[in-house]
């Protein structure tokens, strides 16, 4: 059996850098939407939460609320909101809790083959819950710095 202890050690090392950054964010400057922006930090961040849970654990094996769908998947933003969106406590809540149910629930599975390949247009193919463990680290990343750009426009802004 590989060891992927690795992939752990990365897993709390990039969700505890993201939670520590989201204590800096007011409820205030996550609903802003800078000039050149279609989303705001709030939606990155629940993005983030949805995306995960979705490409490690489908969609039978989701825990997020069912209408984050209609709020953070991939080509929605925050003007077509129906609902308020969630507090930034309780997304760092709901991160928190993903962080311990994925590692619990995948812990000795990385290795395994995912149900279906993940096709990621023609850039590449995900084959195990190990690859897939690590793009969603990748993505993470890529959001987090989605959020630092909106900080800095919303400073510029003001």
């Amino acid at each position: 059996m590989q060891n992927f202890s690795f992939v752990w050690n990365q897993y709390d090392l990039v969700r505890g850098m993201f939670l520590a950054r989201m204590t800096e964010i007011t409820e205030e400057e996550a609903d802003v939407v800078p000039d050149g922006f279609t989303n705001n930090i709030r939606w990155n961040i629940g993005h983030i939460l949805l995306t995960q849970d979705y490409l490690l654990l489908g969609p039978e094996g989701m825990k997020c609320p069912p209408y984050y769908a209609a709020m953070f998947a991939p080509g929605t933003k925050p003007a077509d909101w129906q609902k308020e969106g969630p507090s930034l406590e309780a997304l760092a809540a709901e991160l928190k809790e993903q962080h311990v149910r994925i590692k619990e629930e995948l812990q000795s599975r990385l290795n395994d083959p995912l149900p279906k390949p993940f096709e990621l247009g023609d850039k590449g193919t995900m084959h195990t819950y190990g690859e897939m463990m690590v793009f969603t680290l990748f993505h993470e990343g890529m959001h987090t710095g989605c959020i630092s750009s909106l900080r800095t426009a919303i400073a510029a802004a003001k």
